[in-house]
């Protein structure tokens, strides 16, 4: 389970400012040694049972990782891309809850959580935020790939221009909270999985750093609609730990609200309503 996770991989790719900015800042910081080994042309860094690899494609693309590593966890260090190009420090899980897949991953499939992961590094994301005023701290619903990868995956992101991808300082927030989390991971008990809300959704990020909660897959508003049994079933069975609870945005449910609360029910899900 979650607190036995020591090997830890974190991936950063070549093609990705903000991910280069972070590893950078990994390496020289933190304590990460180069080694003779090499993966996709780059050497593999480590710490203590930490590794850092770097990829040539893009992160999203990167489900080929089963073949190469035997890892607890994937942590994929990213740039955010938004058309509102507001400068955040992000943190998801990869998955695509509809048949379009052309970010990566495969149709109508989702990634492994890790609840207990994400929630601490929200937290101490949190703890740092006053040497991050011009950065919001938000969390994200699923979205894009990889989603094949065997064992759990997250991404935490800088964004959502150019100007915040090559920001040392953010890439130190991000390098620092990570870090910490690592050193402070605990197993959160109470595990949900989030619908509804926007795709930044403040109240799910209040919920993970106020409550004692953590959440695995979250479904924003918009891909409510392609929530079905099968769906929910990877929503729960993906999570290392029970899950227990479906966390509702009770007013961020639009038309799919009394479809969606249904197909809880039969899943004996716990409802909590924020």
């Amino acid at each position: 389970m979650i607190e036995s996770m020591e090997n830890l991989v974190i991936v950063s790719s070549n093609e990705d400012i903000a991910s280069i900015n972070i590893a950078k800042i990994l390496i020289e910081g933190f304590g990460f040694r180069e080694t003779d080994e090499k993966f996709d042309g780059s050497p593999i860094f480590t710490k203590d049972n930490l590794k850092l690899i770097r990829i040539e494609k893009d992160l999203i693309f990167a489900d080929y990782l089963n073949n190469h590593f035997l890892a607890d966890a994937y942590i994929f260090i990213s740039r955010h891309k938004s058309e509102s190009k507001i400068p955040c420090l992000t943190t998801h899980f990869p998955g695509n809850f509809s048949d379009d897949n052309s970010h990566g991953g495969k149709p109508r499939e989702l990634a492994h959580t890790y609840p207990s992961f994400q929630k601490e590094y929200i937290k101490q994301l949190w703890k740092l935020r006053e040497s991050a005023l011009k950065y919001q701290i938000i969390l994200e619903p699923m979205h894009h790939g990889p989603t094949s990868l065997t064992k759990p995956v997250i991404f935490v992101e800088i964004g959502s221009t150019e100007h915040e991808w090559k920001d040392a300082k953010a890439g130190e927030i991000v390098s620092k909270a990570l870090m910490n989390t690592i050193n402070a991971i605990q197993r959160y008990d109470k595990v949900g999985i989030g619908f509804g809300g926007t795709h930044y959704s403040e109240k799910f990020t209040k919920f993970l750093i106020e409550s004692d909660f953590a959440l695995g897959a979250i479904a924003s508003k918009y891909s409510l609609q392609f929530i079905d049994k099968g769906i929910l079933s990877q929503m729960i069975e993906k999570c290392p730990q029970r899950v227990n609870y479906a966390i509702l945005d009770w007013k961020g449910l639009g038309k799919e609200k009394a479809r969606i609360v249904e197909l809880i029910g039969r899943a004996n899900l716990k409802i909590v309503k924020i």
